[in-house]
């Protein structure tokens, strides 16, 4: 057994086992409890997020939410930090939940001498931890460029985003070499290595890279703790044409990976397949608002597409509210796009299949969470039951609603095209409010190569060839 796979199986032992090891970021402190039994352990997940292990408060103060502030003592001069998914009001019961919290745009940890559970109301601290003066929090680490040995591979750098993220500045291969692929281990480089998904999600051999920024990301339980090299290795020339060396856990103060995190604290109860085998939608209500998660086997230029039906009684895209999530190669990256249609053809201006944001509207879905592994994308997304923008209808906090859904292709625009793949013709009835159930089985990648590529909608003012 090499050292990564012992590693690897010590870590799915204690993660088992009830580990306690587990990278949450660097350690900022517990809360003090002054009322309502706040605690929990505060982390610095990266230099701008929390992440709060084991957090319990009783929920029972009147409109606490979660603050930050730079007087000598939690004080009403203090700024909202938004709840775990993104709300500023109340917090509400939590016992001994795993949450992440981000601070607004632009601020970051180390600019606060504190955070606070705190009652706007009552302007009263509830429980607190103090941020040391010193604090450094774990950030990206850059480790210098990919060294270049053969078949034009470089980087100019080759950064640690955080522990399961890998990112390629300006990267080059020629392509011309078979059976290559980005192999990580422990040791030197050798095809023994463990194989990273390419930005994309596959796990085929690589092919020519011009020039590219790309992320990776490190496959199962796999870290940057459990390995020191990352090298563009063919495995049937047992040959490394570029690699770069990744120091040691003592030396690498990076931050933890979010995705996992975040993940980790959304428990979907309630889940829903919409075409067997392709697509499913899981769900969890969080007061006013509502926590969506498509899961999907889609090519990298298609869309997952979810929403409100135009007509309540049946399935009608006209006049629908759906959101739209897709991966962006070029900016290696997911997106969640509020649309609305006004006709059943692609988006010209003010009329077809438009984002809200082109009809005078607003985009009111907000990306929690992503990944893409294999063909599969997963992507969760948080809105208002009642956004108050006049392009969006209302999901019933009980009662149920018709839904429409597709899997379909972008545009050049990254606009939807046209559902050439799958599209609900019957009507189904979702209750966002009932007793949690989930009707799901597990999503097998990776994409049919046979899949059909349909004419795309045509411009405004012509049909869909009466499909619905």
């Amino acid at each position: 057994m090499d050292k990564i796979t012992f590693l690897l199986f010590f870590k799915i032992f204690f993660f088992a086992a009830g580990d306690t090891t587990k990278y949450f970021g660097t350690y900022i402190g517990d809360f003090k409890t002054n009322a309502h039994e706040v605690r929990g352990k505060v982390y610095a997940a990266s230099s701008t997020t929390f992440y709060i292990s084991e957090f319990y408060y009783d929920g029972k103060g009147p409109d606490a939410v979660f603050w930050v502030g730079n007087t000598e003592h939690p004080s009403p001069q203090g700024e909202i930090v938004p709840n775990n998914l993104g709300s500023e009001k109340n917090i509400g019961t939590k016992s001994n939940r795993n949450i992440t919290i981000t601070l607004p745009t632009g601020k970051t940890i180390n600019q606060f001498k504190w955070l606070s559970v705190w009652s706007r109301q009552e302007a009263f601290d509830y429980g607190h931890v103090v941020i040391p003066k010193d604090f450094v929090s774990p950030v990206e680490q850059s480790i210098g460029p990919l060294k270049s040995l053969a078949h034009g591979v470089r980087a100019d750098s080759v950064v640690i985003k955080d522990t399961k993220t890998i990112y390629l500045s300006n990267f080059y291969y020629d392509g011309s070499a078979p059976d290559t692929y980005f192999l990580v281990g422990s040791g030197k480089p050798n095809g023994g290595g463990t194989k990273v998904p390419d930005e994309t999600g596959s796990l085929s051999k690589i092919k020519g890279y011009n020039g590219k920024d790309i992320s990776l990301r490190l496959p199962g339980i796999l870290t940057v703790f459990d390995i020191n090299w990352l090298s563009i290795y063919c495995i049937l020339a047992s040959e490394s044409f570029g690699q770069v060396y990744i120091p040691d856990r003592q030396n690498l103060k990076v931050p933890a990976d979010l995705k996992e995190l975040k993940e980790a604290y959304i428990n979907f109860e309630n889940c829903e397949e919409i075409f067997p085998g392709l697509m499913q939608v899981s769900w969890i209500m969080e007061g006013e608002s509502i926590v969506i998660q498509l899961e999907g086997k889609v090519d990298e230029n298609e869309y997952l597409a979810f929403g409100r039906s135009g007509d309540d009684h049946k399935v009608e895209m006209t006049g629908a509210d759906v959101i739209l999530a897709f991966y962006d190669k070029e900016k290696s990256e997911v997106r969640v796009v509020d649309y609305f249609i006004s006709s059943k053809s692609q988006c010209t201006g003010t009329s077809g299949v438009c984002p809200d944001v082109r009809l005078t509207g607003k985009e009111d879905a907000v990306l929690i969470t992503w990944q893409r592994v294999n063909g599969i994308l997963k992507v969760a997304y948080k809105r208002l039951l009642k956004t108050g923008d006049t392009r969006d209808q209302e999901i019933p906090s009980s009662g149920g609603m018709t839904i429409v859904a597709a899997i379909g292709n972008l545009n050049s625009q990254k606009e939807a095209a046209y559902h050439s793949r799958a599209y609900l013709e019957d009507t189904i009835r979702i209750d966002f409010g009932r007793n949690p159930v989930s009707k799901c089985s597990l999503l097998e990648g990776k994409m049919d190569e046979d899949k059909k590529d349909l004419t795309p909608w045509k411009a405004a003012k012509n049909l869909w060839n009466n499909r619905v």
